[in-house]
């Protein structure tokens, strides 16, 4: 996809919330994209299989929740970072 195209793809509410449900790859794990946070720039990922340890408010681990990565798609002016580079959609490539 080309970098013209990336731009008005964030720049498009619409069409960033629909990446959500998508399956994806990111750094040789498997994701899916659960959630964007279009005010703040980032696109939240949940792992399939692995899990980490969530902590309690007084710091005891209590459970297993899905691994997340939260992911700055766009920098401070409003362009896509690299990680766009690192993320393979699992389910077909983005619009050309």
């Amino acid at each position: 996809m080309g970098v013209h195209l990336l731009q008005t793809m964030i720049d498009d509410h619409a069409e960033m919330f629909g990446l959500i449900g998508r399956p994806v790859r990111y750094l040789d794990e498997s994701y899916e994209v659960t959630d964007l946070l279009h005010d703040e720039g980032l696109l939240i990922l949940s792992a399939d299989v692995a899990c980490d340890v969530q902590n309690d408010s007084f710091g005891r681990p209590r459970r297993l929740v899905p691994r997340r990565q939260n992911l700055k798609f766009r920098d401070a002016e409003g362009r896509p970072t690299s990680i766009w580079d690192d993320l393979s959609f699992l389910d077909g490539p983005l619009r050309d």
